[in-house]
């Protein structure tokens, strides 16, 4: 009876990879693939129940935190330690079963041969693809300590970016919802009761005040289906909130927003020059740095972003292809041509994020002082006018009583 065996194996050129191969035991799967030319480092049942429950079990709360892995790795690797005792020294001192088998795993694989660029690479959902990438540079440089802490401190700054923006929308966010409770609270308790007072009254009402009141008649009469509707609008917001957190804020209707769209834009060019930046320092060539920076991008900008690397291996130079595909600003373009003279691309790539960064921290200053003002007013001006609306027939009949 035939079963399913995985190898990692060597090609005839050096490259590493992994196969499946059905064969009655594993002398047979290995015979298939010595037989193919290639050298079998490692042969093994297919385990595809355990590896379903591996994957389930990391998707659910067994997530590394990239910064802290990148940050603990570079210090024992330059302590002395091997990359594979490195890994199990951080598998060792792991709380979450899921993080520590998953490390395990990577320096099982480690240790049969391959690098650790590609045992990282057999589990795409847990390490992102700039770590991937970095660690594949170090190992053509030798110096893995120094690019793992290089990738650690790109997370942090990135998370410090990410925060800075998150914080300045917090209060805003709060002081709308507080604001929607409010109004939600007076059109579907206080008002209904209004309409139903006022209209024992028979009183002529302004035709504001009559609008008001139909709405207070009409919740009063359909409670529920109101609440039904209330309740698939607040569904359908949160579903929309949820969906935008999980893309990343990539969707198109976001980048057409007035203010909103150009600040995503900028943080979103921050982080490409960043990233690109540490790719290039770790020895990336810059066309492949660019590439894997491009799910950094919204919908547009990746469609930029290709034409500029399509550009640059025609022969054009970075800034010149950048610039022919609408990508940079000016300053990034004139900052690009200056490192092109000098062979500085990296640093240079620095400075434009940090310059993008603190252009960004501005806008979102200068937006929240503005914007947090004017919601406050708007919100009192909402909630002001109902609560006029509803005493405007009660000053008139008290007028008609005098």
């Amino acid at each position: 009876m035939e079963a399913s065996f995985d190898l990692v194996v060597r090609s005839p050129q050096g490259a590493l990879s992994n196969m499946r191969v059905r064969a009655s035991d594993a002398a047979s799967a290995a015979a298939q693939a010595t037989h193919r030319g290639m050298q079998v480092l490692r042969c093994a049942p297919s385990d595809r129940i355990g590896s379903t429950r591996f994957a389930s079990a990391a998707a659910s709360g067994g997530q590394l935190d990239m910064a802290v892995f990148s940050q603990e790795l570079a210090s024992l690797v330059a302590a002395g330690l091997a990359v594979v005792e490195a890994l199990r020294t951080l598998a060792a001192k792991e709380t979450s079963g899921s993080r520590r088998a998953l490390l395990r795993d990577v320096a099982n694989s480690v240790s049969e041969g391959l690098p650790l660029s590609a045992a990282l690479a057999r589990h795409p959902g847990q390490f992102p693809a700039l770590l991937v990438a970095t660690v594949t540079a170090s190992e053509q440089t030798g110096d893995l300590s120094t690019s793992l802490q290089r990738y650690a401190q790109h997370q942090d700054s990135f998370k410090s970016l990410r925060d800075r923006v998150v914080g300045a929308a917090v209060y805003p966010l709060l002081l709308l919802a507080v604001g929607s409770i409010v109004v939600l609270f007076l059109l579907g308790v206080v008002v209904p009761k209004f309409a139903t007072l006022i209209e024992s009254t028979r009183a002529e009402l302004p035709w504001t005040s009559q609008l008001l009141m139909s709405w207070g008649r009409m919740v009063a009469g359909h409670p529920w289906a109101v609440a039904a509707g209330a309740s698939a609008a607040i569904v359908g917001v949160v579903t929309l909130i949820r969906q935008t957190m999980r893309t990343g804020a990539r969707a198109r209707w976001i980048e057409r927003l007035p203010f909103i769209g150009r600040t995503v834009r900028q943080f979103r060019h921050a982080q490409l020059y960043r990233t690109t930046g540490m790719l290039v320092h770790g020895g990336i060539a810059a066309p492949r740095a660019l590439q894997l920076c491009a799910t950094l991008l919204g919908h547009e900008d990746q469609l930029r972003l290709q034409r500029a690397v399509a550009l640059i291996r025609e022969g054009r130079s970075i800034s010149q292809a950048l610039s022919e595909a609408q990508l940079g600003d000016a300053v990034a373009i004139s900052m690009l041509a200056v490192a092109e003279r000098t062979g500085a691309l990296a640093e240079i790539l620095e400075r434009i994020a940090q310059f993008h960064e603190h252009r960004l921290q501005r806008s979102i200053e200068l937006a929240s002082r503005l914007f947090e003002p004017a919601l406050m007013i708007v919100i009192g001006l909402v909630i002001g006018a109902i609560v006029v609306l509803m005493y405007l027939p009660i000053f008139d009949l008290a007028s008609s009583l005098q």
